[in-house]
């Protein structure tokens, strides 16, 4: 009678993981390959490079130069930017996927 009852106890376990396994790949797939993110420029001044935009959920986030920041799984924004002169220009302000640009956010 006990090791049917182990049995049983671990047949749930397996069951319950198998489940939350399925549940976080879903998760994962739909953010990563269906879902995109509304990001909302706040304010941006493109001449010292820096921004205020208002990313998914109500979360506020501050970008400036040229680094790439993460809003959730392969998306990120960062500005746009163009060296003349040796000198660094920001024109824009762009959503990225995995690195890549996906669309040039309205200011």
């Amino acid at each position: 009678m006990s090791l049917e009852r182990e049995n049983k106890l671990i047949l749930k376990v397996v069951v319950f993981a198998t489940v939350i396994t399925a549940l976080a790949g879903a998760y994962f797939f739909l953010v990563n390959n269906v879902w995109k993110p509304n990001v909302i420029v706040l304010e941006a001044d493109f001449e010292n490079g820096f921004a205020t935009l208002e990313l998914p959920f109500g979360k506020k986030l501050e970008i400036n130069g040229g680094s790439e920041f993460l809003v959730l799984g392969d998306w990120g924004v960062k500005f746009g930017t163009k060296i003349i002169d040796g000198k660094t220009s920001y024109e824009n302000i762009q959503l990225l996927r995995k690195g890549l640009v996906v669309e040039y956010l309205d200011t």
